[in-house]
């Protein structure tokens, strides 16, 4: 598991490199805004501002109405004021906030990036992808992933808004994750047909392309929110797979089946659950790898915050970042 880059602290001012006590007067990306009010009636803005190395809450007490009439979440926005601290936190008193001068804003800034070259692991699996053996499995992930719409944005892609592997290229690391895991099960367990699983893997996560959005800040698409990724992934590849000269319809099936059950229950959104012994190994690689990469994502947090423990809400726990053998601070 890969997190993301942390921006050199001398090109920019970033999150990471923001220390309390200190002013600021910098651009960040507005992932929240909420006019709330204070108990003695007036309003307040509690905003969560960010980049490409992370997060940071602010508070804006004066003004706070005509500041929010002013900018969206979404935005980019220049932000005036100090850093202070919350809850042994770093947390910005918002002295001025507005639009941002989009002239200055280069949106490689804003939002975290794999730390692995995607260029490299596309490549990569590209070349697992050449290993697949069965003639109308590989034509089928050639032809996917030789499309120029689908690279680009394949390797642009997170691998989620926030839960697991959220950040540009997280994706594609996650993918070439549960390639390599499916991989070293089919070894394991020879009865497994390796051409099917490999290809589950590669395929089991296409529709988040379209799903999410990653332009400018994680979110759902409107066709993301209202379809999601197995419909939107199952459609596609079905058509192309109709497409492919002699393709059996039964081969058709189980592939279809893989990207329909890899949540595993319904409860987590699979319309069936698995039924073959590909469709249950996937799952649980996929599984697996989420996981892991969320608990990553945990300890990273824990470190960067100098905390013992935090609470990961996609693991529904608390996360202990020292290992056995560490030294306690």
């Amino acid at each position: 598991m890969h997190q993301p880059v942390l921006p050199d602290s001398e090109a920019k001012r970033y999150v990471v490199d923001l220390r309390v006590g200190e002013r600021v007067d910098t651009n960040f990306l507005l992932r929240r805004c909420d006019l709330r009010t204070r108990q003695g009636g007036e309003p307040y803005l509690a905003l969560h501002l960010g980049d490409k190395s992370g997060n940071v809450p602010g508070r804006m007490w004066d003004n706070a109405a005509a500041a929010a009439g002013r900018v969206c979440e979404g935005d980019y926005v220049r932000v005036v004021g100090v850093v202070e601290t919350w809850q042994s936190s770093p947390q910005i008193k918002v002295e001025r906030l507005e639009p941002a001068d989009r002239s200055q804003i280069d949106a490689a800034d804003y939002l975290p990036v794999s730390s692995r070259d995607r260029d490299e692991m596309y490549d990569e699996l590209l070349r697992i992808i050449g290993t697949v053996e069965n003639p109308h499995l590989r034509e089928l992930l050639t032809a996917t992933f030789a499309d120029p719409a689908v690279a680009d944005m394949f390797r642009r892609a997170p691998g989620g808004v926030v839960l697991h592997h959220a950040y540009v290229g997280g994706l594609l690391e996650h993918t070439l994750s549960v390639v390599g895991l499916a991989m070293r099960v089919a070894e394991h367990y020879p009865a497994l047909d390796r051409d099917l699983l490999v290809a589950g893997a590669c395929l089991h996560d296409l529709g988040k392309i379209w799903e999410l959005a990653y332009e400018q800040a994680f979110d759902y698409t409107e066709e993301g929110r209202l379809v999601g990724h197995l419909l939107l992934e199952t459609n596609w590849l079905a058509a192309r797979m109709d497409a492919i000269d002699g393709f059996p319809a039964p081969l058709r099936h189980h592939v279809l089946h893989l990207l329909a059950s890899h949540h595993g229950i319904h409860e987590h959104g699979a319309p069936v659950m698995p039924a073959t012994p590909e469709a249950l190994a996937l799952h649980y690689v996929d599984d697996l790898d989420s996981k892991m990469g969320a608990m990553d994502a945990a300890i990273a947090e824990a470190t960067a915050s100098g905390a013992t423990a935090v609470y990961s809400r996609s693991l529904g726990r608390r996360v202990l970042r020292r290992r056995w053998n560490e030294v306690e601070d």
